[in-house]
């Protein structure tokens, strides 16, 4: 792992109070009488789920520890049916238990978790003439006896549960009563699992003191039979069982010798906890802690979107930075709600160094110009990075070509962008839809895109559904352009340009969409838009004609270099030959620049270096750089009211394209037409 070394070696470690990697290493252990619970945070492919994987992999058979996906909920038995006795917090809870009592080296005893297991038990209880709660309770109980090494799983006490239950119930039984086969469950459960150890009076003890237990009723059907009438009262019924998981880990090391030793603590990784039940199991966790009580458990979530989230307005946000040293400066709030118990920590993308690392492992021969391609490519997205640097490492000297194409590099016989493609937007008709609408500049030109394209499915919806995922998944909040998260956009726009490239009466011409876009630009009064799009499409020479006559007054400098900038931003055509003959037009090549006055072969050149520049497989070099500050100064003395804003845009736009940042002056201010991009 790169950029990550804070959180695997250092803050995690802490908390945990042993180390990673050498188990001879001190290790002190951060917040000792109240752990805080962290949160991962990012888009898309910023390396959260590899984190909690090399945590699980590191700590596994050394400490109690789970990994838990809560995005994938499991389905019932009965072929996904929904059923009374079955949720996806409960089933994330049986995942860990599963986990953390998993057989740890130098341990001769499982860890027991006594009151979990009999809450679990108790609500996989099924009214008696429901087969498909029966097959429910029948897999689900079969997890947790096996996962929790309680017994073998071709045992005849995990294979036939259900049937020594209902061999326990009366002979006369009302389809649709719970209390008996509740009562049956917990009472096989404790006298097979408990008894002997003598957990039983603890279990029922803690289950009768919790502030929903009535009194005259047994505590353990009541929890069951909340959690099968679903909504509030299923969510109190499952955070009494997070109750009961923390409450167990509370008793087993708040013995005086635990005390004394300062063993590891247990590790719960939780991901994709932005999912409805993944968020309930993490504010349930959160919310019993609020209320004064104090366990052991170690939780590192993660989450897809922004650190700062309305449902965590207490959260206390860390840079990977301030993480050092186990967050020791971090103390509780005496007020607030239950995220106080939280330090979000969103993950950056992967700096210089970082890439540079990353591809000098896997090929000892870096040339100097690809960790700069990789880096204007991702972004820093550890996905692309990492996918790319595998890509590299299969094909080594592809590492040695001058002027790589990073979107030609293949992996396992398929394009490296393609599999990114799939990465990042899994849903194969979504990603179809956004790879159309990966050039469009707003939410009207998709749906152009969509009326043309998009015919078997209303060009609103298509759109609407984009729009949607882009938001809660990647983060996008401004409404330009359409896909606002510039390495998705460049990895779907390569996919567009692959597909185009070869166009079928089906899949029409990157000129055609193109064309289609700068007439919807034109026709919406919006020209600057319609000229990125004539760009893209190939007619150049429109696009300087008209970035010359405005060069002209009264246009101000200000709002020139905003318009060169957004027309050269445009996506170039799948021409084998483009970035030759852009530099070519670029450099001045003779027979390359147009009849007329200087400010148009100037005007000619710069767009065609900033062209080169813009594009994101491109990593600007001093040559090209140059280029574009000696165009922009031969300007500066052309504007009849902009000479200094273009002098010192010529230095400015040369140092940021050298360190691979948009100019400041080239971004465009808030209007109708000149809305965030």
């Amino acid at each position: 792992m790169y950029g990550r070394d804070v959180l695997l070696d250092d803050l995690v470690p802490r908390l945990v109070g042993y180390p990673r990697k050498d188990e001879y290493e001190d290790v002190e252990q951060a917040h000792r009488d109240d752990p805080p619970a962290l949160l991962l945070t990012g888009p898309h492919g910023r390396g959260r789920t590899a984190v909690l994987d090399k945590l699980y992999r590191s700590y596994r058979t050394r400490i109690p520890v789970a990994e838990v996906d809560c995005a994938q909920p499991r389905d019932s038995s009965s072929g996904g049916a929904l059923v009374a006795n079955t949720s996806p917090g409960a089933d994330f809870l049986i995942d860990t238990a599963g986990g953390l009592c998993a057989p740890v080296a130098g341990e001769r005893r499982l860890l027991q978790l006594p009151r979990l297991w009999t809450g679990l038990v108790a609500v996989s209880a099924w009214r008696f003439g429901d087969w498909r709660e029966q097959e429910a309770a029948q897999e689900r109980v079969r997890r947790l006896l096996t996962g929790c090494g309680l017994a073998a799983d071709d045992s005849s006490e995990v294979n036939g549960w259900v049937r020594e239950v209902n061999d326990a119930l009366p002979t006369v039984l009302d389809r649709e009563e719970l209390k008996p086969i509740v009562d049956a469950s917990v009472k096989l459960f404790t006298g097979r699992y408990l008894a002997k150890k003598g957990q039983t009076d603890d279990v029922l003890s803690f289950y009768a003191g919790r502030p929903e237990a009535r009194r005259g009723e047994s505590p353990l059907f009541a929890l069951s039979r909340a959690f099968h009438q679903d909504g509030d009262l299923r969510e109190v019924a499952e955070a009494t069982l997070a109750a009961a998981l923390l409450e167990d880990l509370r008793a087993r090391y708040a013995t005086r010798w635990m005390r004394f030793n300062r063993p590891p603590r247990p590790l719960l990784l939780l991901d994709n906890v932005q999912s409805a039940p993944g968020a309930r199991l993490l504010n349930q966790l959160l919310t019993h802690r609020a209320k004064g009580e104090r366990d052991p458990l170690v939780v590192v979530a993660a989450a897809r979107g922004s650190a700062r989230h309305r449902s965590r307005p207490d959260a206390t946000e860390r840079t990977l930075e301030q993480a050092t040293g186990g967050v020791a400066d971090w103390r509780r709030p005496e007020r607030g709600t239950p995220s106080a118990g939280l330090i979000t920590i969103e993950l950056p993308p992967l700096q210089r160094g970082d890439i540079v690392a990353m591809l000098s492992d896997a090929v000892p021969s870096l040339q100097g110009e690809l960790p700069r391609v990789v880096r204007r490519f991702t972004q820093g997205s550890p996905l692309g990075c990492g996918l790319l640097t595998e890509a590299v490492r299969t094909h080594p000297r592809s590492a040695a070509t001058p002027g790589l194409d990073v979107g030609t590099l293949q992996l396992d016989g398929q394009s490296v962008t393609r599999q990114l493609a799939a990465r990042l937007i899994p849903d194969p008709v979504l990603r179809r839809n956004l790879t159309l609408f990966s050039v469009a500049c707003d939410n009207a030109a998709a749906r152009a895109l969509a009326a043309a394209y998009l015919p078997a499915a209303p060009d609103h919806m298509a759109v609407e559904t984009a729009r949607i995922h882009l938001r809660a998944e990647h983060g996008a909040q401004a409404p330009r352009p359409f896909v606002t998260d510039p390495f998705l956009r460049a990895v779907l726009v390569l996919e567009l340009r692959r597909q185009r490239a070869q166009s079928t009466q089906s899949t029409p011409a990157w000129s055609s969409l193109h064309e289609l876009l700068r007439d919807h630009h034109e026709n919406a009064q919006q020209p600057i838009d319609a000229l990125h799009h004539a760009l893209a499409g190939g007619d150049a020479g429109h696009a300087v004609t008209r970035l010359y006559e405005r060069f002209l007054p009264p246009g101000t400098a200000e709002q020139w270099l905003c318009d060169l900038w957004h027309v050269a931003s445009a996506p170039h055509p799948p021409h084998v030959t483009w970035a030759k003959d852009c530099w070519d037009n670029a450099s001045g090549k003779s027979g390359t620049e147009p009849a007329g006055d200087d400010v148009l072969r100037s005007v000619h050149r710069l767009l065609h270096a900033v062209w080169l520049a813009a594009d994101p497989l491109t990593a600007p070099d001093e040559k090209l750089c140059e280029r574009i500050r000696f165009d922009l100064e031969l300007l500066s003395g052309r504007h009849a009211t902009g000479a200094g804003v273009l002098f010192d845009a010529a230095q400015e736009w040369h140092d940021a394209l050298r360190e691979l940042r948009t100019p400041s002056s080239a971004l465009p201010a808030l209007g109708p037409e000149r809305e965030p991009r």
